[in-house]
């Protein structure tokens, strides 16, 4: 049995139990959702740390739990470029404070078999799947995991349409999480096309990341991965792609936004970014 332990460090989300929990616990004191939905499929969530964006992701997790029941949770992560191969966490389990998460080691290999992905490395040291680990078994306890990081790329929507479609074969009740940040922006990240100031920051709100949110709300995978590419509108957005794709196949026609916000809105920055949480 093969354990894959933690890499991130504190400041990316609590070492304890008890304060992983009252984390989380306080992201959802006071919220009352704007949407109600009969059914969801999945969703999309942003991976910076919990200080910045938890609050979302924490929220999003919530209505997936409160609506959905899963045999199995697939969170797909990112930070690849549009060349690379998904990588697929092989581990029989992942360290979380709650307690290891279980693998789904035999839907992980029989996945293998079909798409072209390579075993994920522990040293890459990847934030956008492991910052989710704790709200998966939080939420989730006693659900199996499968984490793969997908490309920036058409791939990452054919392998969300195999996961789907492997998982109809086997009978499995599975929630697909897409892990992606929206624009980067500013000096910290070289990405300061309409300067700096109030406008940039108008720009990036209304105008590119709501570009990126709107092709994911159709659930247009193809024109979400474009939009990225062509307007740095997204980091990861091949996980969202994945994430849109199984869920399409699983049944969900749209998406609904749950909310909005930048780090600016909690520190800021003239270099700040992005996040949605969407439910599918």
């Amino acid at each position: 049995m093969s354990r894959r332990s933690r890499t991130l460090p504190r400041g990316w989300y609590p070492v304890d139990k008890k304060e992983c929990q009252r984390e989380i616990e306080s992201f959802l004191e006071g919220w009352l959702p704007s949407v109600s939905l009969k059914t969801v499929r999945g969703g999309m969530v942003p991976h910076a740390g919990w200080y910045f964006s938890g609050k979302l992701a924490a929220r999003v997790f919530h209505l997936l739990k409160s609506k959905g029941k899963a045999d199995l949770v697939v969170v797909y992560g990112g930070h690849l470029g549009p060349d690379d191969p998904p990588r697929m966490v092989m581990e029989s389990s992942w360290e979380t404070p709650f307690g290891d998460v279980e693998m789904d080691t035999e839907f992980a290999r029989s996945l293998m078999k079909r798409v072209e992905v390579k075993p994920e490395s522990q040293a890459s040291g990847d934030n956008t799947i492991e910052i989710q680990l704790p709200m998966v078994k939080y939420f989730f306890p006693d659900s199996k995991l499968l984490a793969i990081r997908s490309p920036s790329s058409l791939k990452a929507e054919a392998l969300g349409d195999e996961v789907a479609r492997l998982a109809n074969e086997k009978g499995l009740a599975i929630l697909a999480i897409g892990s992606t940040d929206l624009t980067h922006y500013g000096p910290n990240y070289g990405f300061v096309r309409k300067g700096t100031g109030s406008s940039a920051l108008r720009w990036v709100r209304d105008e590119n990341d709501r570009g990126f949110i709107d092709c994911a709300l159709k659930m247009d995978a193809k024109s979400l991965i474009r939009h990225a590419e062509e307007n740095d509108s997204a980091c990861s957005g091949g996980a969202a792609a994945s994430a849109i794709a199984t869920c399409k196949i699983l049944g969900a026609e749209k998406g609904n936004l749950i909310d909005y916000y930048t780090s600016y809105d909690i520190m800021p920055d003239e270099s700040f970014v992005g996040y949605a949480g969407i439910l599918y």
